[in-house]
């Protein structure tokens, strides 16, 4: 993977939502990451209708409980975006990053020629998506949380270019509690899928323990929530880092960079160190549930309609119960429906059965 192939640490400062619709804050953000001496900015490329049907309800986290669709349209990049905010990374020398997480998006950004896009970790499940990506050729860094080591091997079987890709250790608790951090799980991924690059998306709230453990550990990438100030309202800024952390954590993984080459040793805390098991904490079974992603219609289906991409989709499961999961979309394709199925509801194995006759 060219943009890792020597051992320099990345650190990837995660705008995300966290610019609150506000460009100037976005740009803003940009500038402070790259007086940080972060190596990527990175945003999201969010589509509220690509992601949550409309009957998704709403999320809770401990900054309170939001319209889930509502915080993900207020996280959309308005028109005329794009241009500024990969204009702003050039000025400024820093790297842009962005995660897409549906086709849609994936379009989108083409034209600007990425060499590297991100995956969120609720979009492990949406194979479609990953066997675009490697159709494309494109390198990747995809999050875990709220992963079972299957998921994984499965995302990678879509994508078909391990050795393109980069494998983040994530917890899908937001803040992240020390006890479920389980650094080790850095080392059994090495050993899984050793022919992709290891890093760590870290959402504790402290600025450098747990990235330095990362590094210590061999990871490659490091990636940490900004925000400019973490008192503002919303559901990612509570757990993010302001920018002078953000500067301390690069001088911190800079510094563990130096030490781990010199031989010396680098003391991780053990409860940080965990586990080395990949498995789902009961702190993620919320999300796993409620982000992960699988079949929902679109619109409304009629009985003896074929079943295709213009009345399918592959959503996260919001507060409905799941679909089928997205590996079986392809095989959905051109299948007739058997009854009628209501707009954004999931379609599970029932929806494929005819109706009963009395």
């Amino acid at each position: 993977m060219s943009l890792f192939s020597d051992q320099r640490v990345r650190v990837i400062a995660e705008i995300g939502i966290n610019h609150d619709g506000s460009l100037d804050k976005a740009l803003e953000m940009i500038r402070v990451s790259a007086a940080a001496g972060a190596d990527f900015a990175k945003f999201q490329l969010l589509k509220a209708d690509e992601m949550y049907s409309p009957h998704a309800g709403t999320y809770r986290n401990e900054a309170g409980t939001f319209d889930i669709r509502e915080v993900v349209r207020a996280g959309e990049l308005r028109a005329g975006w794009l241009d500024r905010l990969t204009a702003a990374c050039r000025e400024a020398g820093i790297g842009f990053l962005i995660t897409v997480c549906d086709e849609a998006g994936l379009e989108e950004i083409l034209p600007y020629r990425p060499a590297l896009l991100k995956i969120a970790s609720y979009e492990i499940s949406h194979l479609p998506l990953f066997e675009r990506l490697g159709a494309l050729g494109l390198p990747i860094i995809f999050s875990t949380a709220c992963a079972r080591l299957g998921d994984i091997e499965e995302a990678l079987a879509a994508y078909g270019r391990p050795e393109q890709a980069c494998i983040m250790h994530c917890n899908g608790s937001y803040p992240a509690p020390r006890h479920i951090v389980n650094l080790r799980v850095l080392e059994t991924l090495r050993l899984a899928f050793p022919r992709g690059v290891i890093g760590f998306s870290d959402h504790t709230r402290d600025p450098i323990e747990a990235p330095v453990g990362a590094v210590a550990l061999g990871a490659r990438v490091i990636e940490k929530h900004l925000t400019l100030d973490r008192r503002s309202p919303g559901p990612d800024h509570s757990f993010a880092i302001e920018p002078d952390e953000l500067r301390r954590l690069v001088e911190a993984v800079r510094e563990t960079e130096r030490r781990v080459a010199a031989g010396e040793t680098v003391p991780i805390d053990p409860v940080l160190l965990g586990s080395s098991a990949k498995v789902v904490q009961a702190e993620e079974e919320y999300l796993r549930g409620f982000a992960y992603r699988s079949v929902f219609t679109r619109r409304a289906i009629r009985a003896g309609e074929r079943f295709s991409r213009e009345n399918l989709a592959v959503l996260r499961n919001g507060q409905q119960p799941p679909g089928l999961h997205p590996r079986e979309f392809k095989r959905l394709l051109g299948r007739v429906c058997p009854r009628d199925l209501e707009a954004g509801q999931p379609v599970t194995w029932d929806s494929l059965l005819g109706p009963v006759e009395g």
